[in-house]
């Protein structure tokens, strides 16, 4: 269950605009990220804060994403972003705690994006975005490697804090051909090489670029 403040449209506004001064500010990099991670609680609790945050970051990377209008079931799926080479349909698991879910939902999505609505103009990229990742002994990482295994569908998972260091460090993002994470696997190597290049600590992949424990 989701829980936001009261709705009002003027104060929904000023604070999606605060929301979006995470990601554009004039910081130093390690500064905007941990006030990135600190803000989780204020993004969570904004009403359409977490897909403002994410449209910004999508855009600045290069794609578009779109969000199925509200009681659309036809329409699955969290989010359906487009980049110039590939489409990925979505799950977006913020907070985490239902993150099993997010393959099989995926699975379905795949399934009814080929026969109803035939997206097949380009590669379909199967994808989870997370705040933070699950921890190395949670279910998900087997059932993701499972499904790589049976069905050889490669479900890619990544962090808002990690698309965020892509951006700001301008580094290219390629979720066709990065970002499988399994059970041999649960660490976001790409974007652990940017803190390693920005000569940033180590720790600061933690909890968010790979499990904590």
């Amino acid at each position: 269950m989701k829980i936001y403040r009261p709705n009002d449209n003027n104060q929904n506004e000023s604070e999606k605009n605060l929301l979006l001064s995470l990601i554009y500010n004039n910081l130093p990099l390690k500064d905007k990220y941990s006030k990135l991670i600190e803000a989780y609680s204020e993004i969570k609790l904004t009403p359409g804060g977490i897909n403002a945050i994410l449209e910004s970051l999508i855009d600045e990377l290069g794609g578009t994403i779109r969000f199925p209008r509200v009681g659309d079931n036809n329409e699955r799926f969290d989010a359906i972003i487009e980049f110039e080479e590939y489409i990925c349909l979505t799950e977006i698991e913020i907070p985490s705690t239902t993150i099993l879910d997010a393959p099989r939902n995926l699975l379905d999505n795949y399934a009814v994006a080929i026969s109803r609505h035939n997206i097949k103009y380009k590669p379909i990229v199967l994808l989870v975005i997370c705040w933070d990742v699950p921890n190395k002994r949670t279910d998900y990482w087997n059932v993701v490697t499972d499904i790589n295994s049976i069905l050889n569908l490669k479900i890619k998972t990544i962090s808002i804090p990690a698309l965020a260091l892509h951006y700001w460090s301008k580094t290219p993002i390629d979720l066709k051909a990065d970002y499988y994470l399994d059970a041999d696997n649960q660490k976001m190597i790409n974007t652990i090489n940017i803190l390693d290049s920005l000569n940033l600590p180590e720790n600061l992949s933690l909890g968010y670029l790979e499990p904590i424990k």
